[in-house]
């Protein structure tokens, strides 16, 4: 009969984990502040509790995921160019839906405004090609539009369907291998009876 030998020391994976490579915040922020300037031409792109929240929700989804890189430095390059290049994109669009989650129902009831102006014989000439009003108006007709709550609900429903954060996480998909079973092989022993 052949038994698995179970080794505590033995790596489950080729390459290191997430929590292998940034066994604290502290530790990826300090890379964060070191290599994010390389990547994202010397701007960093997200705010402190961004930053942090980054780390966080890559912990929680891809924690005990193996790296695909065997070059720690290159994974962490990887991962530091996908904050730079999706992370304010992310940061401006939770706050969007943050705004759009305190609308109130007279917000969303509320339609778009259009008025029109005509004027005889203005004293100046109109352009075609200028985008400046009339300094002087005849009348004015204005509509006032107003949404039923079902349309109002449905385009909230519709912008806030899209979750930010997880499309953010999606990105970060190719840092980490996509095939995470047993990676090193198992070592039989079998007693000879």
């Amino acid at each position: 009969m052949a038994f698995p030998i179970f080794d505590p020391f033995r790596p489950e994976y080729i390459t290191k984990t997430f929590t292998q490579v940034y066994e604290s915040y502290e530790h990826f922020r300090d890379d964060y502040d070191d290599l994010i300037g390389l990547v994202s031409g010397g701007i960093a792109p997200l705010s402190n509790d961004n930053i942090r929240a980054t780390y966080y929700l890559l912990y929680a989804r891809y924690g005990n995921t193996p790296i695909v890189n065997y070059d720690e430095t290159q994974f962490k390059m990887k991962l530091m160019s996908v904050i730079a290049t999706y992370g304010p994109v992310w940061e401006k669009k939770k706050a969007i839906q943050v705004s759009l989650r305190n609308l109130s129902e007279a917000d969303l009831l509320q339609g778009a405004k259009q008025i029109y102006n005509h004027a005889y014989n203005p004293s100046t000439t109109p352009s075609t090609q200028e985008l400046e009003e009339l300094t002087h108006i005849n009348d004015q007709n204005v509509t006032n539009n107003k949404k039923s709550k079902m349309e109002a609900y449905s385009i909230l429903w519709a912008n806030l369907h899209v979750d930010a954060t997880d499309e953010y996480l999606n990105k970060f998909k190719n840092c980490f291998s996509r095939f995470v079973g047993d990676q090193c092989p198992i070592i039989y022993v079998e007693e000879d009876e």
